[in-house]
Formats: structure tokens, C-alpha cells, sequence
């Protein structure tokens, strides 16, 4: 955002209202995330003098659809005082002072009739800067802009969830990264990458995200924002998309491509800024046609992403039932971290059950190697992981 430097510190410009050759009436919001409308009021071959008048959210939308005129909003401003301020043309700091709303003269006011006339807005305008909140509020922040090529600013609730899903989903399975922690997510790694919805604004669609939980030095989700941030970055460039895919579990490139195709099936175009509370800012976009190469290039044509997971733990249950010729299987089994995994047997292990051997349940201590399933389901888009019991081993 354009910077509006002042004697109350640097402030960025959110919206012109009226430009011509350069800004006479505009929105502003200073450090703090207070807004201001700003008025040019008089200038001279030293410097510009400027009323900032302090707005609500509604005020601001009042004043930029004529609701309230220019000259309303000074004399019935909020707080009943304004700030006249001076800003040189040498760079120096210029003046500051409080205009009391009823000490204002004819001479600084704008005439009657004088009133901005522009639409209505559906969502809030862009009022953050990611980076800024992000130090802040010791918290990543993570804007998402979605555009319909329409430039609406509307989206299917259907589209809106999913996507907001799927985002999340990558941020898990990236934390849950190490081959050593293979399996399951554990609760607490979801709950140290859990982000939040904390607005919307205009972008075409904008959905503004921030991080549960601060922190002093980098965290989980940092991590995973900037890996995150590292596969939008590569787009369709094949070498640089293959290089990132190089350093992931399947699981996490499964996610990422069903991350993708939540964007392709709302036919929407994407880019994401993230702002982390160590000054770091990035920001990446993806084309629609991006998001199809992309898609293409992770060359995952089916929709099951299958991985075997060795875990030590306890094997709680085997069984098999026989219902009008149907033979059902299941297991439970659970991990030295606590995860349960329930599924079916194994075609080969149900054949050693059918053939007499037995399997001691409880069995504690043991090797359980399990074949997890990620899947999609083509038609609603929800996913599904789904566990098979390979093998029991001691654990020697």
C-alpha cells in the first residue's frame, strides 16, 4: 500500500477518493489499524496542509457514497475533533494539532452540496498489510484473494469451504513432515498449525486467515506457511515445482494437489500473501491455467494416495465376522503416541486368519506395519483415509 508520511508517524493509503494529477480525498489507516479520511485543504510553495478526520467503518462508507457529505463529515466528525496537519515538501516532520469540530471556519470547509458518489461496497476494502499485523500481533497472518475472473465478489459457500479445507489439510500434513513421525496426525501438531478466520475484504473475494497461536520465535505453522508459500512460488514451472515435491511426504503432495483441484473445480484464480511476525512478507499467485499445469505436472492421475506406516503400539483387536456370505474384517490398534487406527484386514493376512492362525488380543509391544489410503471421493470432494492391517510383529 502507498505510504502517506505524517507528523503522527507513516500511514498507508487505502483508497483514493478523489485524484486528480495527485490525492486531494483519501482513506487511510496508521499503525494502530485506525482509519482516517484525509481532505487536502490548502497548500502553498512549502507544504500541504491536510485534515484527518478519525472514521469508523460505517463513517467511511457514508462518506464514499454520499450519504454524508464532505462537509458533514468534518463538522459532525466522531470524536468531535479532527487533526489539521502540515507536511513539507523538504521531507522535514511538519505540524500537528486537534481542530475542534465547532471551531471550524467557512474558509477550511467544503461547499454544501459537495459529496463523493461511489458504489457500495459488498465486502470491507483491503485495510492490513499482512507483515505489519503479523509483528503485531506476534502472529502469521495469511491472505488469500480469490477471482472468478468476474471480478464478483461472491463465492459458492460449497467452493469457499472447501477450499478453506484443503488449506488447512496442507498445513497439517506439511508439519507432520519427518519420516519418524509417519501415521496418523497427532492432535497437537493440527492444533499448532490451526489458523483462524479473522475477516473478509475486497479482492475480488478476500478471506483473511492468522495463526491460533503467537509465538517469540518461529513455530509449526511458520514452517508450513513457508513451504506452503515455496509451492505457490514454483506455479507451473515444472523444474522448480518437482525440486519443492522432491522434499515432500506423498501425503503432503496429495494434499497440495487436492488443494488445486478445489481451486480448479470453483474455476478460481489465486494468490496468497503471507506475513510472519519476523518481518518476513511473501506473496505468490496462481493462474487458472497455472493451477491446471500444476495439477498436470504432479502427474498423480489417480485419486488414492496409498503409504505403509510401520508403528510400534498395541494391537487391541482382530475380528471376523461372516454375514450372509459376506466376510467383514476389522482391527484396532494403538500407537506409542496414542493415535488409534481402525480398518480391515489385509487380503493376506485374512487368508492366515482362514487358515487357523491366531492372533492374542491384547497384544502389547508389537510392530503393526498398516497401509494407509488417502482418498477423494470425485463427486462431493471430501477426503478419506482408510487403514489396512498388513503384518504383526514382536517388537524385538
Amino acid at each position: 500500500m502507498e505510504p502517506f508520511v505524517t507528523p503522527l508517524g507513516i500511514m498507508s493509503v487505502i483508497e483514493h477518493f478523489l485524484f486528480y494529477d495527485r490525492p486531494y480525498i483519501f482513506l487511510c489507516v496508521d499503525k494502530t489499524n485506525s482509519k482516517y479520511v484525509v481532505h487536502l485543504v490548502d497548500d502553498d510553495e512549502f507544504c500541504e496542509k491536510w485534515f484527518l478526520i478519525p472514521s469508523t467503518e460505517l463513517r467511511v462508507e457514508f462518506v464514499r457514497t454520499g450519504k454524508i457529505s464532505l462537509r458533514d463529515s468534518l463538522l459532525l466528525a466522531e470524536q468531535g475533533w479532527i487533526w489539521e496537519i502540515t507536511t513539507p515538501y523538504d521531507e522535514s516532520k511538519g505540524t500537528a494539532e486537534i481542530r475542534y469540530c465547532n471551531e471550524l471556519v467557512e474558509h477550511d470547509l467544503p461547499a454544501k452540496d459537495v459529496v463523493l458518489s461511489l458504489p457500495e461496497r459488498r465486502l470491507p476494502v483491503l485495510d492490513l498489510d499482512a507483515a505489519r499485523d503479523a509483528e503485531q500481533t506476534f502472529r502469521d497472518v495469511f491472505l488469500l484473494y480469490l477471482n472468478d475472473g468476474h471480478h464478483s465478489q461472491t463465492i459458492p459457500v460449497n467452493d469457499l469451504g472447501l477450499i478453506l479445507l484443503r488449506s488447512q489439510g496442507m498445513l497439517e500434513t506439511l508439519a507432520h513432515k519427518d519420516a519418524a513421525t509417519r501415521g496418523r496426525i497427532p492432535a497437537s501438531t493440527k492444533e499448532g498449525v490451526t489458523m483462524y478466520y479473522a475477516g473478509n475484504f475486497a479482492a475480488s473475494v478476500g478471506i483473511r486467515l492468522e495463526a491460533k497461536h503467537n509465538g517469540v520465535i518461529p513455530t509449526s505453522v511458520h514452517d508450513a506457511l513457508s513451504t506452503l508459500m515455496d509451492l505457490i512460488e514454483a506455479g507451473a514451472s515444472k523444474e522448480d515445482l518437482l525440486a519443492i515435491l522432491k522434499k515432500l511426504q506423498s501425503r503432503s503432495i496429495a494434499r497440495y494437489r487436492f488443494f488445486l483441484q478445489a481451486l480448479e473445480q470453483a474455476n478460481i484464480s489465486f494468490k496468497a500473501e503471507w506475513g510472519s511476525p519476523f518481518r518476513e512478507k511473501r506473496v505468490a499467485s496462481l493462474s487458472i491455467q497455472d493451477i491446471r499445469s500444476a495439477i498436470g505436472i504432479m502427474d498423480l492421475e489417480g485419486e488414492d494416495t496409498v503409504q505403509k506406516l510401520e508403528l510400534m503400539g498395541d494391537l487391541r483387536l482382530i475380528g471376523v465376522q461372516i454375514n450372509k456370505n459376506k466376510k467383514r474384517s476389522s482391527f484396532e490398534f494403538v500407537s506409542i503416541e496414542g493415535e488409534t487406527y481402525k480398518g480391515t484386514l489385509s487380503d493376506d493376512l485374512l487368508g492366515q486368519v482362514d487358515s487357523g492362525v491366531f492372533f492374542k488380543v491384547p497384544t502389547y509391544n508389537v510392530i503393526a506395519e498398516i497401509e494407509e489410503t488417502l482418498e477423494i471421493n470425485p463427486t462431493t470432494s471430501e477426503e478419506k483415509v482408510t487403514y489396512s492391517l498388513l503384518n504383526i510383529k514382536e517388537n524385538k
